[in-house]
């Protein structure tokens, strides 16, 4: 007599917890600012840049309004119009593309310099090539203007407050609320 065969389970336990992991993983790369994404990439840039000193959005808030510290000069590693479109109060712009530190030249050495970019990938290695240049109090924005933005602090350009920050790339604004993007 022929043993009839017991039918398979069409999802087992562990395949149902599995998809659901698959699609939260997925839901929140492509939530509105990608909060998994960016996390994902601070992560990878920590990794890469391990000696390179990271400052969260509020650290810098705090610091900037701190009177017993000197305040940072901001450098925004980004092209010329996207520095035009939107930048944080104060910062001194430089291309990474062609990197000039002519506008620091005046700066001492010593000065403390928090360099941001869109995303905040730039920024770290733009610190490693200004410690080459001898500058030696040196930190990177973490996450750079796109979670500053998210976050809900304020950005400016030449007329005053701007509500636009430039996304780079269909993939980099991924990373940036959509409200931000021109």
């Amino acid at each position: 007599m022929a043993n009839p065969k017991t039918p398979r389970k069409r999802f087992t336990r562990k395949t149902i917890v599995a998809l659901l992991l698959f699609l939260a993983v997925l839901g929140g790369l492509a939530w509105d600012g990608s909060p998994l994404g960016s996390l994902a990439l601070r992560q990878a840039v920590r990794l890469k840049f391990r000696d390179v000193r990271q400052v969260s959005p509020t650290e810098l808030v705090q610091w900037t309004r701190d009177p017993n510290r000197p305040p940072p000069l901001l450098v925004d590693a980004r092209p010329a119009a996207a520095f035009a479109l939107s930048h944080i109060e104060g910062a001194v712009n430089i291309d990474p593309a062609q990197p000039d530190l002519a506008p620091l030249a005046h700066v001492p050495r010593d000065q403390p310099i928090v360099v941001y970019d869109g995303p905040g990938v730039v920024s770290a290695a733009m610190v490693v090539g200004m410690s080459q240049a001898e500058f030696t109090r040196l930190s990177s924005l973490e996450g750079g203007l796109f979670r500053w933005v998210n976050e809900g602090h304020p950005v400016v350009d030449a007329r005053g407050p701007a509500t636009a920050v430039e996304p780079l790339s269909w993939a980099w604004g991924r990373l940036l609320k959509s409200r931000f993007h021109p």
